[in-house]
């Protein structure tokens, strides 16, 4: 394994689109079975780690304008690709990380610069224009071009990752379903001091836009959020066996539970009035639609981490 396989399957997400380039030069190619997708999701909270062969999960270098953007602004921006056999071959679809927009795919092995490579083309009529070049890294590691054009004379439009296997950092509404079962209500005290919030969506994480400060009072529980260090507010607690709800201003309220001491997760949610038409099903973007016993809503969920201190 070379320098730059090494560093790519260290640190995948926070690779530079020269080191995933470099690795599709150089690293060892695995067959294309590997790429197969057999199901399941696993996650493990101690490690802090999941893993999921329901599909592959696709990022952009840490370079790339879409990461870059995404540290300012909550892009929902991602794809996930998916592969089976077929006879002999073997076939997938291609998707927006939402599932919006589908394209599907036949995967052969192909000869490029003297490397092999699975070429990914697409039999939708709109979709032809574009392929892949594909190679499996580790079992749960791959990286990928995509270009414009025909094979091998296209244009390349992009390098990317895909995995399956992530940290709680790439978090999906369905790992934050798990942890929603796995979680309790937190007492008082657990809350107390400052936490970093960030949104899931199904192409990962936000920056930390938000941040609530907690502070147990003879009262109570004091509570306070800020956005993006330019507004903020109170927001009222209310504690009981079943469930921890928060209250602001809006037609909203939130919902936490506790993971482990410094980890939490939780829903924003719609209340009986809404304002907003329930999405049906799935998610888009942030949003997310809940059928529950006695009503259908929408949420944002998040995730909350503890931290020293306020932003300066």
């Amino acid at each position: 394994m070379n320098e730059h396989t090494e560093a790519f399957t260290d640190d995948p997400r926070g690779s530079t689109r020269e080191t995933i380039e470099a690795v599709f030069r150089t690293a060892d190619p695995l067959p294309l079975e590997t790429l197969v997708n057999e199901g399941g999701r696993r996650v493990n909270v101690p490690e802090r780690e999941v893993r999921v062969d329901e599909h592959w999960r696709g990022f952009f270098p840490s370079d790339h304008v879409v990461s870059t953007a995404n540290r300012f602004l909550p892009l929902p921006a991602g794809f996930h690709k998916r592969f089976r056999p077929d006879g002999d071959a073997y076939v997938g679809e291609t998707t927006d990380a939402d599932g919006v927009v589908t394209g599907h795919n036949r995967i052969r092995e192909v000869e490029h610069e003297g490397r092999p490579y699975g070429l990914l083309t697409y039999t939708d009529l709109q979709y032809r224009p574009f392929y892949d070049l594909l190679l499996p890294v580790t079992e749960d590691l791959a990286v990928g071009k995509a270009f414009v054009g025909r094979f091998p004379y296209g244009i390349r439009l992009l390098t990317f990752g895909l995995t399956r296997r992530y940290d709680f950092d790439f978090l999906a509404p369905a790992d934050h379903a798990a942890l929603w079962e796995e979680g309790t209500v937190p007492e008082p005290d657990a809350l107390e001091g400052w936490w970093d919030v960030r949104l899931v969506s199904n192409a990962g994480l936000s920056a930390p836009h938000f941040e609530f400060e907690f502070e147990t009072t003879e009262h109570g529980v004091d509570g306070r959020y800020e956005v993006l260090d330019a507004a903020g507010g109170d927001v009222r607690l209310d504690f009981d066996e079943e469930q921890l709800q928060m209250f602001d201003f809006s037609n909203w309220h939130d919902e936490i539970r506790q993971v482990t001491e410094e980890f939490m997760v939780g829903k924003y949610c719609q209340n009986e009035r809404q304002l907003l038409p329930s999405l049906g099903e799935g998610s888009l973007g942030h949003l997310h639609a809940e059928d529950t016993p006695t009503e259908d809503r929408l949420c944002l969920y998040y995730v909350m981490e503890a931290k020293d201190g306020p932003e300066a």
